[in-house]
């Protein structure tokens, strides 16, 4: 009695995975307007998406060419106020 009680869990438990799986859905029967329709919208986009992935091929080379002259007048703004302070430390030393 206990074998065949063990043997029936272990049964179920086997089966429930292939008794959770649904059935697959039926056919969908389209008209052609629908079908190409749907083309259209898949055409449309894959085109957005292929522009989508050159603005962002070409906004970090635009963004990296900015911060690079940003940088550059950052330096060069520094040794401006690096002169100054020297010109400023060298007329107090003088009076």
């Amino acid at each position: 009695m206990r074998r065949a009680v063990l043997f029936g869990v272990l049964t179920l438990t086997l089966a429930a995975p292939a008794l959770a799986q649904t059935s697959p859905a039926p056919a969908v029967s389209m008209s052609s307007t629908e079908i190409r329709e749907l083309l259209d919208a898949a055409k449309a986009t894959a085109k957005a998406t292929r522009e989508n992935v050159d603005y962002n091929r070409v906004v970090p080379d635009v963004l990296f060419q900015i911060l690079a002259k940003l940088d550059k007048v950052e330096d060069k703004l520094d040794k401006i106020e690096n002169e100054l302070k020297s010109a400023k430390a060298t007329l107090t030393k003088k009076r």
